[in-house]
């Protein structure tokens, strides 16, 4: 087993990295591993550089993407289901519409 030297970061890439995962609508792991720095050393950076002082310059805004892409597939699906639904019973009044249309001839 290899035996991992500490690893040290610059406060610029630590800066961008937390920039870049709060900008993404990917979860924290996969931005870490587009990185290469552990899911925990990253979160805790966002922690670290979110939670500063307003006045201070150095501060990274906590803005981001509203959703995420599970909760964006997982409301995709429910959108798919319910148009479904709302196809089959535009088919069903339309057919009932043509039934009604030839019993009042």
């Amino acid at each position: 087993m290899k035996v991992r030297k500490n690893q040290r970061y610059s406060p610029e890439f630590k800066r961008s990295a937390v920039e870049r995962s709060l900008r993404s609508a990917r979860s924290v792991r996969e931005v870490a591993a587009t990185l290469g720095v552990h899911p925990n050393m990253l979160s805790r950076w966002r922690c670290e550089l979110t939670q500063r002082e307003e006045r201070d310059p150095t501060a990274v805004p906590n803005e981001g993407p509203d959703k995420s892409s599970k909760e964006l597939a997982r409301e995709n699906r429910r959108l798919k289901k319910k148009l479904e639904r709302a196809e089959l019973e535009n088919d069903i009044l339309k057919k009932a519409n043509e039934h009604f249309a030839k019993l009042q001839r």
